[in-house]
């Protein structure tokens, strides 16, 4: 009788056990889920912000491009006046 009631209790114990390992599981659980919701809003947020930096290089690029193109006409309109200039030093009378 009293190897029943052991027996018993230690089943109890081990039932108690596995309930108090259930419960730290399922806690382990959420709180992974919440991080991973986390770490999901801060990849979104991240990936709308890369977008925008992107979005904010290429318009930068184009201005480049344009400012580019008007250096080249001003230097070659500066090459061609100088060319038509004459030459320097003038002998003054």
């Amino acid at each position: 009788m009293d190897a029943i009631k052991k027996k018993m209790q230690m089943l109890k114990l081990d039932k108690e056990n596995a309930l108090d390992r259930a419960e730290q599981a399922e806690a382990d659980k959420k709180a992974a889920e919440e991080r991973s919701k986390q770490l999901e809003d801060e990849l979104v947020s991240l990936q709308k912000k890369l977008k925008s930096t992107e979005d904010e290089l290429d318009k930068y690029s184009e201005s480049l491009k344009d400012a580019q193109e008007k250096l080249e006409v001003a230097e070659k309109k500066a090459a061609d006046v100088s060319t038509s200039l004459p030459s320097w030093p003038l002998s003054l009378p």
